[in-house]
């Protein structure tokens, strides 16, 4: 049953195995991201494929019977202050397939963004990381895409390394000189793929 039958978006994340409670890295196959949440900063990782969370069931939450749909690993909520981020992370083995990459959390953002009435209280970013690898010929194409759907550089990350997530999920006013307050130096490390 579609979620706006039902209404049951935010329950499915937090009150199902969706929720990986405490965890502060994720691995899928090869490839994994980790985060090191400073003292003023909340982070929860939500694992949403049901290929490797079955119990999860997002995706019957967003497309009912429907097949076909590409869905990514996982969504992060990052918060710290007012701030608010959500995002859409996908691992991959190697990064030649950034293609299907982009394709999964375009998906799953395009379509959870339907059901969720909160559009105005967050910031939507992506993450795709890759084990290993050479950037295919199309990453401009698959990058332009990218920030057509997350809405500008600061929201796009598609080629990150494993350790990168925590610096990229800060909203830009609060990376200045990299240093967090009251917390430790996590440096942002701008990195232009072309």
């Amino acid at each position: 049953m579609p979620i706006s039958e039902n209404g049951l978006l935010l329950e499915t994340l937090l009150l199902t195995p969706c929720l990986l409670p405490g965890y502060t890295s994720f691995k899928e196959s090869k490839a994994s991201i980790t985060v090191q949440p400073q003292h003023d900063e909340t982070i929860l990782f939500f694992s949403i494929d049901d290929n490797s969370n079955p119990d999860c069931r997002l995706r019957q939450r967003l497309w009912g019977k429907r097949a076909g749909e590409e869905l990514c690993d996982l969504i992060v909520f990052y918060a710290r202050g007012s701030e608010r981020v959500l995002c859409f992370v996908e691992l991959k083995d190697n990064i030649k397939d950034l293609g299907h990459a982009t394709a999964q959390v375009t998906n799953t953002y395009t379509h959870f963004k339907q059901h969720l009435r909160l559009n105005n209280y967050y910031t939507a970013k992506t993450f795709i990381s890759a084990f290993a690898g050479s950037l295919p010929q199309e990453h401009q194409k698959y990058h332009r895409k990218l920030l057509t759907v997350f809405k500008g550089e600061n929201n796009v990350e598609s080629n990150g390394k494993p350790d990168e997530l925590g610096d990229f999920l800060q909203p830009a006013a609060l990376k200045g000189n990299g240093k967090v307050k009251g917390g430790k130096d996590r440096s942002f490390r701008v990195r232009h793929l072309f």
